[in-house]
């Protein structure tokens, strides 16, 4: 059994999305700002910078109790564990573990700080708006430029896809038209239509009832 501890954000949709195309069994626990009193004494000890999602694996390695923190880790984790959504060539991996860090590196604290100036800001920044939708467009570039010539990120339906897929959805929050990418619509379509993304969305959703 797997643990999800979270809010309702990209990341834990990523999550969630993971374990409903792999198949484990899962309990979402909602984490509020205001405290985290539903964490189970494994995870007494909060992780480094307070950061969630995270999973507690209940049949870890070892058969024990196993606590991971970070999306990107926990994508990476999963596939692992059960051999799916990561290619075994070495080169295919890497194909897609470099998709994967872009977007932890790249895609989503971009996205996030484009998001937070547009709407949450205290005051308007013309500064930080100019840069971050700059570096929003051309991000958006790469990835359409990426889908252009291929059906997913690296080759196959991966991880790099899941946890891609949440933020870029949004595209039109981040000021970005579909004429200008038209491949990452396309590839949004498919992967709107898999029923474990449809869960996975649907199951993080939950969490906003704490």
């Amino acid at each position: 059994m797997i643990e999800l501890y979270g809010s309702p954000t990209q990341s834990a949709c990523t999550i969630a999305i993971m374990l409903e195309e792999i198949g484990l069994n899962y309990s979402l626990f909602p984490i509020t700002r205001g405290g985290n009193a539903q964490l189970e004494f494994e995870l007494v000890k909060q992780p480094p910078n307070n950061v969630f999602p995270l999973i507690l694996d209940r049949e870890g390695p070892g058969n024990k109790p196993f606590v991971i923190f970070e999306s990107g880790a926990i994508l990476l984790y999963l596939a692992e564990k059960t051999g799916q959504l990561i290619p075994k060539k070495s080169t295919d991996k890497f194909d897609v573990l470099q998709w994967l860090l872009f977007e932890n590196s790249k895609i989503g604290p971009t996205l996030g700080n484009t998001k937070h100036f547009m709407y949450h800001a205290p005051e308007e920044i013309p500064y930080a708006l100019k840069r971050f939708n700059n570096e929003t467009k051309r991000i958006f570039n790469i990835i359409d430029t990426q889908l252009a010539e291929n059906s997913f990120l690296a080759g196959d339906y991966s991880i790099a896809d899941i946890a891609t897929f949440p933020w870029v959805k949004e595209y039109e929050r981040y000021g970005v038209l579909s004429d200008n990418i038209p491949h990452i619509c396309e590839w949004l379509n498919t992967l709107d239509k898999r029923e474990a993304v449809q869960k996975g969305m649907e199951a993080v959703e939950t969490l906003k009832e704490v």
